[in-house]
């Protein structure tokens, strides 16, 4: 009896566990993997335009950046009462910005022609013509600052005649179309970005409106402007 109970309080006194069961984990599936055909996995060759475009590329935006230096320059050098050295580094600013303008139109047309949409694209883009309009007028607006330029160069390297600064008349017109000059620079890049994407595409569009706008801004201006450095004279406003 007693050996009963003894029993009975052993088991009673233990304390049953169930026994966990195994955790089961689901399998991971591999990501699914494309297959591809062969041709399609090789390397897509490089076109051999790739390296002349990305150099055209690059000597357009490095004509801009140019242009923008060179123009700050003289807009902050030209004053009145200027010294010679100051004359010197306003001139060599503006040969600066004459190599950087012949860079700019030698790599626009190069992109427009061979490494952009192409002429047939072009033509019919009047974004496009206003771009080369303003161009046209960045380049006739430079002539008077140029003209003059020259011409004070020569005076002042004649030994006979003294260094004589520009007048109050010649700043402010010089400084009027250096800032115009700018302006027409920064207006460039937003013109360019507009007709990349085809804003104002128009197959009817007559290339040759825009050719005669761009010739009348190139030429038009440039004569008015030439003729007026020529007969230019300080005075009073």
């Amino acid at each position: 009896m007693l050996s009963s109970l003894s029993l009975l309080s052993l088991v009673s006194s233990t304390s049953f566990v169930a026994p966990a069961r195994p955790l089961v984990c689901a399998p991971r599936l591999a990501p699914p993997v494309a297959i591809l055909p062969p041709d399609l996995l090789a390397a897509a060759p490089v076109p051999s335009s790739a390296v002349p475009s990305a150099f055209a590329a690059y000597g357009h935006y490095l004509s801009l950046l140019l242009m923008v230096g060179s123009l700050t320059t003289q807009s902050l050098t030209v004053k009145e009462n200027m010294s010679e050295e100051e004359f010197d580094k306003a001139s060599n600013a503006d040969i600066l910005n004459g190599v950087a303008g012949l860079l700019l139109a030698v790599t626009g047309y190069l992109r427009a022609t061979q490494y952009g949409k192409g002429w047939e694209f072009y033509q019919h883009e009047p974004i496009f013509w206003a771009k080369l309009t303003l161009v046209g007028v960045l380049g006739a607006a430079s002539f008077f600052p140029t003209t003059k330029y020259i011409q004070l160069a020569i005076a002042k390297r004649n030994p006979d005649t003294p260094y004589r600064p520009m007048g109050p008349k010649l700043v402010k017109r010089m400084s009027t179309l250096i800032n115009a000059q700018l302006l027409a620079l920064a207006s460039i890049p937003l013109t360019a970005t507009l007709m990349a994407r085809g804003v104002g595409y128009n197959e009817s569009f007559p290339w040759q409106a825009g050719a005669a706008a761009v010739a009348l801004s190139v030429f038009g201006l440039g004569y008015k402007y030439i003729k007026e450095a020529l007969e230019f004279e300080e005075g009073a406003f």
